[in-house]
Formats: structure tokens, sequence, C-alpha cells
């Protein structure tokens, strides 16, 4: 309309209207554009990875941090993969993650990566991704932690692990040939609603995760194709997470678990596949062996042994969120193969174990610390009977056995050039109700305070009474974990998982609001904060607050103030 003739005679100025309400037009900053990227002018390197934006490098060679931030606006295609309603980072995502930031540091082979509790991304906001690298140790192994925490204003927020493991140098491609294809003597496996089944049990895949295109079985063997769909792009990963999620989909076909899963042995050869073929060997007790080619059956990547997590996803996705109490939690690890084994001079002290540990190029047995000068030394800490014709002595035991470990330990880092390895026998539980040698227990707490102070320098193994932990001593001393536990020939890690929420809350203690509560360390933060909550919470109205220094304690006169002003007697 020619609006000049309407308002030829009549005073009129045109106005400008709000934004048309599906006219998307942001009024932010979009946190992934190229001008946040530019890191550079911080002092900061850009790996040039969708989910790893900034990296530095520690001084003096101690190791590297990669950090990023995932969401649903910068990566909607993560929307498609749901574990129990919720949005959930496969774990093919974490292994790429660890594979592109070892890249950076010339370690891109996962010797071992176990995943914990899933990293899940909020409908809304975004959650801070670290992926933290050690320092190179006298192996060549690295140590690596992928964390996350949600976008908050709180600096003071707390990381939460999602996998733990070992970088090492990646390996060549194995004389390993997927040409022959479909595979030889192996029988199709109908896919027709297999992924609107996975939905049904809460497995929700969205397109860009629906990879799975054909599978073959031969025996406990799975083979399958796998491939991205067109909108996805294969060459900003060194491997897409989709596609490698994809290829661990026959195992969900076979009934089995792949949201956590322990990874040992990864490597990738080739970057950027679109289309994969995938052969998963069975290699028993729940494990697989994974190899990965292209379409000409040429070797892209493998995965020597694939095991399962122990946890169903919704029993893990519990404590996914929020703040959360943690325990102590033995998890499953998986250790080197024998013939994978690197010869490692071994020096065992005194007659407590057997003469062959394995693969391992053990020579000789030695009668005192100083004689292992360069070689791993292994000591066996059995506790003897006390004087007590009963055996019942149990804190001479413990007095032995730690004076004894606090000996070796002090012998052992004298030589620099040489690792201690302590071996006890029952000294802690994997499990409710396992039997604990009380004897020996004292040594893994003496023992993990050495550690602290001197990482990489002591190993801490604890067997039981079955042959078959003692055959695979060699393996856990050469998995690089610093506290191992072998029972029945399977080895677990003590690591910090959340506790899960009981069914129904358990009724709040009744404490008389007349009554007086003794708070030993009262003074210090933590007693200070515990005083508070007793006050606020339950209603305590008396107090006794006792600690070293008393009232001489820094702080200890105003925190008295405080408490009285919440109307409190201290």
């Amino acid at each position: 309309m020619a609006w000049a003739r309407v308002f030829d005679h009549t005073p009129a100025a045109l106005l400008d209207l709000p934004t048309y309400p599906f006219q998307h037009q942001n009024y932010w900053l979009d946190s992934t554009s190229a001008a946040a990227r530019h890191t550079a002018g911080l002092g900061l390197a850009a790996p040039g990875h969708p989910f790893l934006t900034t990296a530095i490098e520690l001084a003096g060679g101690d190791g590297a941090v990669f950090t990023g931030r995932l969401s649903l606006h910068a990566h909607p295609w993560l929307d498609g993969h749901r574990v129990g309603g919720t949005v959930t980072l496969a774990s093919a995502a974490l292994v790429e993650l660890a594979v592109r930031a070892g890249d950076e540091v010339g370690c891109s082979g996962v010797a071992d990566l176990t995943v914990g509790s899933p990293l899940t991304v909020p409908e809304s906001g975004g959650v801070q991704v670290q992926v933290a690298i050690g320092a190179a140790g006298e192996d060549a192994y690295r140590s690596v932690t992928i964390s996350s925490r949600p976008d908050r204003d709180d600096p003071a927020a707390p990381w939460e692990t999602h996998a733990t493991g070992l970088l090492t140098e990646t390996q060549p491609a194995p004389l390993v040939s997927l040409e022959a294809w479909p595979p030889p003597g192996a029988d199709p496996v109908e896919l027709d609603g297999f992924y609107q089944r996975l939905d049904d049990k809460g497995y929700a895949h969205g397109p860009v995760f629906q990879g799975l295109r054909a599978l073959w079985q031969r025996g406990d063997d799975l083979f399958a194709e796998v491939r991205l769909p067109d909108e996805a792009d294969p060459d900003a990963f060194g491997i897409h997470p989709a596609l490698l999620a994809a290829a661990l989909h026959p195992l969900l076909a076979a009934g089995r678990d792949t949201t956590g899963l322990s990874w040992h042995g990864f490597h990738l050869y080739a970057s950027g596949p679109r289309a994969l073929r995938v052969w998963l060997r069975s290699k028993g007790e729940d494990a697989f062996r994974l190899w990965l080619a292209d379409d000409s059956g040429e070797p892209v990547a493998e995965a020597r042994a694939l095991r399962p997590g122990p946890a169903a996803p919704a029993e893990r996705l519990a404590g996914a969120t929020g703040d959360s109490l943690f325990h102590l939690a033995w998890s499953p690890v998986v250790l080197p193969d024998p013939e994978d084994l690197t010869p490692t001079r071994l020096a065992v002290l005194g007659d407590a174990l057997p003469a062959d540990l394995g693969h391992t190029g053990l020579g000789r047995r030695v009668e005192s610390v100083a004689d292992a000068a360069g070689d791993v030394l292994v000591a066996v800490l059995d506790v003897p009977p006390g004087d007590d014709p009963t055996g019942d002595d149990t804190v001479a035991a413990a007095h032995r056995s730690t004076l004894r470990a606090l000996e070796l330990v002090q012998d052992g880092l004298a030589l620099e050039t040489s690792r201690l390895v302590l071996v006890t026998r029952n000294a802690v539980a994997t499990d409710d109700g396992e039997d604990v040698d009380l004897g020996s227990a004292p040594v893994w707490g003496l023992v993990r305070s050495a550690q602290v102070e001197n990482p990489g320098r002591i190993t801490l193994i604890d067997l039981d009474a079955d042959p078959a932990s003692v055959g695979r001593l060699a393996a856990a001393i050469a998995s690089g974990h610093e506290q191992v536990a072998l029972r029945a020939g399977r080895a677990s890690t003590p690591r910090l998982a959340r506790v899960r929420p009981a069914a129904t809350a358990a009724p709040r203690p009744g404490l008389a609001p007349e009554g007086t509560v003794l708070i030993t360390g009262g003074t210090g933060a933590l007693g200070a904060l515990f005083a508070r909550h007793l006050i606020t919470t339950y209603g305590v109205k008396h107090l006794l607050l006792t600690s070293r220094r008393g009232q001489e304690a820094p702080g200890a006169r105003e925190l008295t103030q405080e408490l009285a002003g919440l109307g409190a007697n201290v």
C-alpha cells in the first residue's frame, strides 16, 4: 500500500514493530561462534574439536587440560541419545574425547578407560566438560580423566568424574582384514523394529544415532554394517561418536547394556569414516574384541576388550544430576591380556610368591630392598599369627603389618629408580559381607597416604585365596592402576560413586531439643557447618564444641556468637 497517500494530509511517522514471534533473532552472544572460539589471545590453544574448544599445556610437561561446553543449542544432534528420558553422552563419545585429547600430546591410544556415572546434558543451558591428561611416566602411560559440571554462576560447583583411564602411544594397525563381506558362515539377523524396541526399553535413538544397517551372527561373534546419515559431519571428529556408538548396537541387539563400558586397548588408525564394517569377537565372560574397517575392509579402529558396565542405566541415572553423597565402590577393570604384556623386570622379596608371575620377564628373588635397584619390587605382607595360641591377637598383628609396610615404603622410596608393589591378602572388602583380615587392613590406610605423597611410585594389590588371582598378579602390576583387588582372577579398583537414593526416605533421627550435642573438632570449618545444620534443621538448642585449641582457635569466638544468634547455647 502507498502509505504516503493515506497520510498525505495527516501528520504521521512509520514506527519499527517488535520482532515477529517466529523470526528467530537472538539478542545474546552465541558461545559457539568463531569469535568465542578464538582463544589465542588468552594464551590458550584451540584443538579444533566440536566438543573441546580450548587447551592448555601445563608447564614442565606435567600434562594438559582440555575444556569445552556441551548444550542442545550448540549440538542439537545430542538430543538423539536418551537413556531413561535423559539426554546422555554415549560412552563412545567419551572414548573419542580421550583419543582426541591424547592426540594433542602424542598419546592417542587408550590403554584403559572405565566409564562410570553418565555425562548428562540438560534440556536448557549447558554443561562444562574437562579432559585432564597427566604427565608421562617412565612406562610412557598418561592418566586421563573426563569430568563435567553444570553451567552455574557458582565457581565452586563440584566437578563430577565420568571416565578415568590410561593413555598410551597408538599401535600399528592389526593384520586383520574384513575384505570378505558379508562375513562367510554368518547368519543374518532381522532388524525390523530394532530401534523402536530400544525406545520402548528407555533407549531413545534419534536419526543420527540410528546407524545400524545390517547384522549377522556366527556363533557368539557379531558382525554389522553401520553408517552415518548425510546430515552428520564425520570429518569434525576422529571418529564420529554416533558412528562409534552404532558399532556397539549389535550388543544391544544381543541384550547387553552399553551405557557404561570398560574399554581396553582402543586405537584409531583412520579418521573421518562415514560407514564401517564391524566385528565383535567374543572373548567369553561377556567380553568382546572390536574390529572396525572401512567399506573396503581396511582397518579403521580396534578395541582389544570391551566389558559392559555392571549397573543398569536407570540405576546409574538415578543420581546423575544434582548434589549427592558419595561412597567408595569397587569398579571392575580390564587387565592386559598375557600376550600384550611388555617384559618387565620384577624382583620378589622373599619366598611368599611363586617364581613365575606370568609373561613379565621375572628373573630373580632378592633378600633386601636394596637388591632391587632398577626393578619393580614386589613384596608380600603376609601377617603371621600372634603369640596368642588362638591366633586372635589382632592388635599385635596390625602393629606388625603396618610397621613392616612403613619400613618397605621408606626403603623403597629411597631407591629412586624402582617402583614398589605391596601385596596384601584379604585386607579390603570389595563386596558387602566379604571377610577382612583386620591384621592387614591398616596397611591400606597407611600406604594410601604414601601414594598421595608419591604418585606413581607405589602400587597396592590385594589377593584372595584363589590361585587364579596370583596368576593375574603380573597383569595387575602392568595395568597402571595404583590400587587393585583380585578376586578369583577378576580385578577391580576403588572409585568414588554416588550414593543412590533409597526408594523411601529414611526417617530423620530424633534429637531432643533440650539435650546437648557434642561435636569434636567443632571449631573447624566442617564442625561449624555441622553445628549450623543441627540448629537450623533439627532445632538443637545446646552444643558442646571441643577442639585442640578451644576458644583460641581462629574464628572460634565469632562462631560462638553466630551460633548464639541462631538460638543455641554454646
